[in-house]
């Protein structure tokens, strides 16, 4: 048995040598044969070819770079696993290996994959390391712009600078301050909205909670985005063609023939993408005050870059599609777990009434509220409703399956924080970094970390070794100078919304055994399988609670 990991790569390139030579030296031995059988010699040859193949085409392996997981079958292997299990294919390398970082083979090239918290976070800071490559592979074939396009975005035009550096400016100054207050307030005041016309007799019939809570979603957030007056996405079979984009987008990435192998997905896009024209070409981002900054700040951005109204549509589909995808199933996870638990719904609607309404004892003994106006102060609710967030934070570490992925400009050693162990990773090789993997890690989340704890994120309960060890291993939001910059967006609506569902009402007919998590396919936050999203509900006003009308402060 090799002894260090320099002696499994020798013993590797031993049989590898071996083989050549014996494959070589029945060279002659074919050619004799095929004198008298020409049927057998073209048997053999093709085998010879293919034995060869299988032996040469491996990429070559230094001993410094992270160790092989060669393959269940040659060549191959790990492609077709991908292929089939998807982002689970991380996890089951994981389980089956147990390596800090592996390489894998895959033809000729090769894949390194991060499957430890600390090493994922020194690749998210490394400087060579990068992002950007992958927009000039992917956007073209997702989105349909032009390959001229993203050229110029990312200054491979020879005339204008990479917009990177701005455009995470725009979103600095978007996501803070009165801005994010802006945008933040006029998403809540539609879900505010919703919840104030619940009737108070019979309640909202809700066939499909997840279905429901997309559509709430998409409205308020395109609303607060777009502005009120030209929303491209008040048509709800707008909103319906972006998500049926966003679930069958897949086969668009291999960009051979779009409109034949991925038609759904094609057909779905260019509806969003004809909303958004008319949208542009009319500058309605100017004229409508009610547009966030960000949308304004964006496109005026964007615009500096030559970009014509079509190819504008097409690049800022992903915008509604980005704020609210991984929000949507976060939030419903986070929802069914809750509201499937009696006992933490009583101790999250306890923590919520003290938020809200201090120590009154009005709103605490169940008093009859009246017509009065209750407003939720969504600013603060993380650190008043430890309960709450806990869940919303474990509701993502459950759901969240994204794969971040990098690429390595040039040769780089990364050395892991913990152990100190370097690793050699060779430029123009893909990094990937699965969230799944870390999120489930026994070592790190506790014996029951496939399973659901709403105190897994107390940190006052768990101690601060703990709290940075956790911390370190919770990735959903990617990192480093790439980080989710819409994080703290997503969390503020999504704990106000939830403490105002706690407050103020009742779901029935959550029912636990018609929920089921299905895997991510692209590495997204994972949705429940179809059929699988709860059963028909009811949202229904509390009691004493029927005549309240609901506002958020920001």
């Amino acid at each position: 048995m090799p002894s260090t990991m320099a002696d499994t790569v020798a013993e590797i390139e031993s049989f590898l040598d071996t083989g050549i030579a014996a494959i070589k030296g029945l060279i002659p031995m074919i050619w004799v044969q095929s004198k008298t059988s020409p049927v057998q010699f073209l048997v053999s040859g093709i085998v010879i070819l293919l034995s060869y193949l299988l032996l040469t085409i491996s990429p070559p392996h230094d001993p410094a770079e992270p160790p092989v997981i060669k393959p269940k079958f040659p060549v191959i292997g790990h492609l077709f696993g991908l292929l089939h299990h998807q982002v689970n294919y991380f996890s089951d390398l994981f389980a089956r290996n147990h390596l800090p970082i592996a390489t894998l083979p895959i033809g000729n090239q090769k894949l390194y994959v991060i499957f430890d918290a600390p090493l994922q976070q020194a690749a998210l800071k490394a400087k060579d390391m990068d992002a950007q490559s992958f927009m000039v592979d992917f956007v073209p074939r997702i989105f349909g712009v032009k390959q001229g396009t993203v050229d110029k975005l990312l200054g491979k035009d020879g005339v204008h600078p990479n917009i990177m550096g701005d455009m995470e400016q725009v979103f600095k100054a978007a996501l803070s301050g009165d801005n994010l207050q802006k945008l933040a307030s006029t998403t809540l005041a539609t879900m505010a909205d919703t919840l104030s016309h619940v009737d108070a007799k019979q309640g909202t019939k809700i066939p499909n909670m997840f279905l429901w809570l997309q559509s709430l979603l998409s409205r308020s957030t395109s609303k607060a985005l777009w502005g009120e007056k030209h929303n491209p996405f008040k048509d709800d079979q707008v909103i319906d063609a972006q998500w049926d984009f966003e679930s069958h987008m897949g086969p668009l990435v291999l960009g051979f023939l779009p409109s034949i192998v991925a038609r759904r997905a094609y057909l779905a896009r260019n509806k969003v993408q004809s909303a958004l024209l008319p949208y542009f070409s009319a500058r309605h981002y100017e004229t409508d005050p009610s547009t966030s900054y960000f949308i304004r700040a964006r496109t005026r951005l964007l615009k500096k870059y030559d970009l014509p109204d079509d190819e504008l549509a097409k690049n800022e589909v992903a915008i509604t599609l980005v704020a609210t995808t991984n929000v949507l199933s976060t939030l419903f996870w986070c929802i069914a777990e809750i509201w499937t638990r009696p006992d933490l719904l009583q101790q999250i609607r306890a923590e919520a009434l003290l938020a809200v309404f201090g120590n009154s004892q009005k709103a605490l003994s169940g008093e009859d509220m009246g017509t009065r106006t209750i407003t939720i102060p969504a600013a603060g609710l993380d650190a008043k409703c430890p309960l709450l967030a806990s869940c919303f934070r474990e509701s993502i570490r459950l759901a969240s399956q994204i794969v971040t992925a990098r690429r390595v400009l040039k040769d780089t050693m990364l050395t892991d924080p913990v152990s100190g162990n370097c690793y050699l990773l060779k430029a123009d090789t893909n990094v990937m970094m699965p969230a799944e993997v870390v999120h489930r890690n026994t070592t790190i989340w506790g014996a029951d970390a496939e399973g659901f704890n709403p105190r897994r994120f107390m940190w006052e309960e768990l101690g601060p070794k703990v709290e940075r060890q956790r911390k370190a291993a919770f990735v959903p939001f990617g990192g480093g100078k790439h980080m989710c910059p819409g994080r703290h967006f997503a969390f503020t609506e999504n704990l106000a919304l939830m403490a105002a569902l706690a407050i103020g009402f009742e779901i029935e007919g959550l029912d636990k055994s018609k929920l089921k998590m299905g895997d991510s396919k692209r590495g997204e936050t994972a949705k429940p399988l179809p059929g699988l999203e709860g059963g028909e509900v009811v949202l229904k006003r509390r009691k004493e609670w029927e005549g309240v009308k609901w506002e958020f402060s920001c």
